[in-house]
């Protein structure tokens, strides 16, 4: 990469300007640096902004070697501190995530790696460029059972969650474990991709597991989704679980690395047939959209236009509404319910007015499940608010700058 001889003057740059900034530069455009700051203030929002989407440890092994001259020296400090935090953690993840496949694979329980357990080794040249906050599995549904167990009875435990057992198996497709003791590894265990039995967006889940490749380096019975089946799993995740309003940069950064190095391995033929029949065609097109025009990704001729051209207007409605930015724990609530089948969302609505007794207890400090069961009220009386203050946002009439 070469050094900077000039930056033009960005002064008081806005959160989009700063965003701006980050792509430009771990995409290497022309002209990368005429969007840094100018200023100390601005470098500052800058870094925090490299840090929230975690690109700064990306960008510091891009400028270790041969440094951009006129970033501050305080600037390059802390990209490498956070680098070296990076790097440090995801030894930890990963050295981890080798017990984790020793346990279950004991067991010949076939075991797919996604995302970060994955990427962080594949996509980049080394494991603190890109920061992992857990491990994401893949077992076969009928193995979760055992699976989790396995886990449990090695130092695992389930957190208490708001639903009950019944919602559970509706809206989720992963189970989260918390490693008991230090450092608390955070394990997502699935067996659905990008969306539970009761959202629109679900999928059967036999092609993907047709689509499972070997994982080079790693024991028998440890694979990875196949390039096809990859790039499908991650624009819907983005789009799906993230909402392309909301989506922090590394997503973009993962899928356009990836398509650097497996682009000539995909079917897009295939692709673009498997998209229509799981009606993912609107995620996946306006995903390879928001990367044609933020990295500059270039696709074969035809891709987008066959994509455009099978979605749906129930998918277009959908993936519209996920992509106005979302903000609180309210909007969160109120754009899943949005996905939600109607029998989904009669099932999430009551779940989160009579969540378990186990989360009162926990939420709320009751001490028995009868004080729990009284205590109900006060569950009503906090989401009212948290529905209010949603109302009073929405209807503000005041554009909110993103933070």
């Amino acid at each position: 990469m070469k050094k900077i001889e000039s930056i033009a003057k960005l002064v008081h740059p806005s959160p989009i300007q700063l965003d701006d900034s980050l792509v430009a530069v771990v995409a290497d455009k022309p002209n990368w640096e005429e969007m840094l700051p100018s200023d100390d203030p601005g470098w500052r929002a800058w870094l925090r902004r490299a840090n929230r989407h975690g690109l700064a440890g990306l960008i510091y092994w891009e400028w270790r070697q041969s440094p951009p001259q006129l970033v501050p020296d305080f600037i390059l400090a802390e990209l490498k501190q956070s680098y070296l935090a990076t790097l440090a953690r995801n030894t930890i993840l990963l050295n981890e995530l080798q017990r984790i496949l020793q346990i279950i694979g004991a067991q010949d329980i076939k075991v797919v790696l996604l995302k970060g357990a994955v990427f962080a080794r594949t996509l980049y040249e080394d494991i603190g460029m890109r920061p992992m906050s857990d491990l994401d599995i893949l077992l076969p549904e009928e193995k979760i059972k055992n699976g989790v167990a396995l886990l449990l009875a090695n130092g695992y435990e389930e957190p208490v969650l708001l639903q009950r057992e019944m919602m559970k198996k509706e809206v989720a497709h992963d189970i989260h474990l918390r490693q008991v003791d230090p450092p608390h590894v955070d394990v997502e265990v699935h067996w659905r991709l990008a969306a539970g039995q009761g959202y629109r967006q679900k999928v059967e889940m036999n092609w993907f597991w047709q689509e499972t490749i070997p994982l080079e380096g790693e024991p028998i019975g440890v694979f990875t989704l196949s390039p096809t089946a990859n790039l499908l799993y991650l624009c819907a995740h983005l789009a799906f679980q993230h909402g392309l309003g909301s989506a922090g940069l590394l997503w973009y950064v993962d899928i356009a690395r990836f398509l650097e190095i497996y682009g000539s391995y995909i079917n897009w033929d295939g692709l673009i047939e498997r998209a229509a029949m799981m009606q993912w065609s609107a995620a996946v097109y306006y995903t390879l959209q928001a990367l044609v025009e933020k990295f500059g990704i270039i696709l074969p001729n035809g891709v987008c236009e066959k994509l455009s051209g099978q979605i749906t207007a129930e998918e277009e409605r959908h993936i519209q509404k996920k992509m106005i930015p979302r903000t609180g724990s309210a909007a969160l609530a109120f754009s899943a319910l949005e996905q939600l089948t109607w029998r989904g969302r009669i099932k999430d609505i009551f779940s989160r007015l009579f969540p378990s007794l186990a989360f009162m207890r926990a939420r709320f400090g009751f001490q028995s499940n009868w004080a729990a069961l009284l205590g109900y009220p006060l569950r009503w009386i906090e989401l009212t608010g948290k529905f209010w203050d949603f109302l009073a946002q929405k209807y503000s009439g005041k554009k909110r700058i993103p933070s």
